[in-house]
């Protein structure tokens, strides 16, 4: 019987919470979250089958199916559910191990380095101290010396007031297909984040105005994903400070916080290295041939 999906929707996220519970290796894609918020611009369905949640993107395109991978024969599953074969997208690099022992067909898989997350320590990226973060600290500390601003944190319902500051960072931007996508996925998330569990956010205010904001999700009682992240570039210092006072003030009780990939920008990824990560959740391609 072929996999029955349909649209992601919300009266779902709390089963779809638990397996994803369940998985061994929680990638920043996988929240309820992302799935909602880019549901429409990527496509995405699902389907609850085999003790799993797959997923789907245009109508084609697989995932990596949810839940506790450890806890399956995928020999038996495979052969089952994809007796020609099958490939994956975005899978994480746990169950990529996993599946490259598989005893019997053919997996080959293809790292992307475009895809790696970035995981830091919240304890660091909070405390900027020592020279690795000069630079860091010196932009925070002109932002607070310079403005007289006033950070508020946000949850449930609160958070679709992030839509306001989106408004005023989208204007400032060159037009783009990729950050078209982007907003539509912002406003998603922001539009559906009184049913979402787990969401944290923040936003700066200067003379009224949101200058920056930050939305994320508690992924576990460890760590916390940052979904979006924007601030109003004239306000020098600003992306710093929305960074350091959210894990500050919202995000203290959490040891990680995946700032997510960098999807081969290279301006993006000497940004997200310069936080100096403690780990990368690795993303891969694979398929399985039968034998």
């Amino acid at each position: 019987m072929p996999l029955l999906f349909s649209p992601v929707t919300l009266d779902r996220a709390a089963e779809y919470g638990e397996l994803y519970s369940r998985s061994p290796r929680k990638s920043a894609w996988y929240t309820i979250g992302s799935l909602w918020a880019w549901r429409r611009v990527l496509g995405l369905e699902w389907a609850f089958d085999d003790g799993m949640c797959w997923i789907r993107s245009d109508g084609r395109t697989l995932w990596a199916p949810v839940g506790d991978w450890r806890d399956t024969d995928w020999g038996e599953l495979l052969r089952r559910r994809f007796p020609e074969g099958v490939a994956f997208d975005y899978v994480p690099d746990a169950l990529c191990s996993l599946l490259k022992e598989l005893p019997d067909g053919r997996v080959e898989t293809r790292e992307d380095r475009t895809q790696w997350e970035y995981i830091h320590s919240v304890r660091e990226l909070a405390e900027l101290r020592g020279n690795r973060f000069l630079q860091k600290r010196s932009h925070f500390n002109q932002f607070v010396r310079k403005y007289r601003y006033n950070y508020r944190s946000l949850s449930g319902e609160e958070i679709g007031a992030v839509v306001e500051g989106q408004d005023l960072w989208i204007r400032e931007q060159p037009p783009s297909p990729s950050l078209e996508r982007e907003d539509r996925a912002v406003r998603e998330l922001a539009a559906g984040c009184a049913g979402i569990p787990g969401l944290l956010g923040g936003m700066i205010e200067v003379d009224g105005m949101i200058i920056a904001y930050t939305v994320g999700e508690a992924v576990g009682d460890d760590t916390i994903v940052i979904h979006f992240e924007k601030a109003l570039r004239r306000f020098k210092g600003a992306y710093q400070a929305i960074n350091r006072l959210f894990l500050t003030n919202t995000a203290h009780s959490f040891s990680y916080v995946n700032r997510e990939e960098d999807m081969g920008d290279e301006g993006m990824r000497v940004a997200k290295m310069s936080y100096h990560p403690v780990d990368f959740l690795k993303k891969c391609f694979l398929s399985w041939i039968p034998d």
